[in-house]
């Protein structure tokens, strides 16, 4: 299975669900050009600096409000659509923040405010790309690599890239923010 199908499956099961989705990635739209994708990561380096993240330990297990922030900045600054994508990170030795949808489903039916479900947020972009702004700084502390300055953490994987277990890819459970909203990880105002 490769992104594309995972994000597929995603939409399904949040559909399932009764999650609302305000907006669909797929089907992926036209290729974002090599010169969108560099003004998106410059744009998310600007903003994160701006609001006091400077390094690794700041962006860890901040998925949620940073990839939040970056989809109302992307869409407002450079008008390119991202997608809220809640799922976990896999390689052949570890899963960080592994998800199931029977976490997801317990979750849902009694949400557990004193210790929330562990989940991975990145956004997808409107052509499938992956930004992701947080996971490499948290591999960065669990691994011991030390601290990077946040533009060492920002992670972009095209749409096309073939996974490869040893190195980890993206695994999408979910898409959009309800479930998030649902279970009190956040509160979206405004929308």
């Amino acid at each position: 299975m490769n992104y594309e199908e995972r994000i597929i499956s995603a939409l399904q099961k949040t559909k399932e669900l009764g999650l609302e989705l305000k907006a669909s990635p797929y089907p992926f739209k036209k290729a974002l050009d090599h010169n969108e994708k560099q003004q998106a990561l410059q744009l998310c380096a600007d903003v994160l600096y701006s609001k006091g993240y400077r390094m690794s330990s700041d962006l860890a297990s901040n998925c949620t409000p940073v990839h939040l922030m970056m989809q109302h900045f992307l869409k407002n600054e450079l008008n390119l659509d991202s997608y809220i994508t809640i799922g976990d990170r896999y390689w052949d030795d570890y899963i960080y923040c592994e998800m199931s949808y029977e976490n997801i489903e317990s979750e849902l039916k009694s949400p557990n405010l004193s210790k929330p479900i562990k989940v991975h947020v990145w956004l997808t972009l409107s052509d499938g790309t992956i930004l992701d702004c947080t996971a490499e700084a948290h591999a960065d502390l669990l691994y011991k690599r030390g601290e990077h300055p946040i533009e060492k953490c920002l992670m972009l994987v095209e749409a096309n890239n073939k996974e490869n277990a040893k190195s980890g890819y993206h695994r999408p459970y979910l898409v959009g923010a309800d479930f998030l909203e649902k279970i009190g990880v956040c509160q979206i105002v405004g929308q």
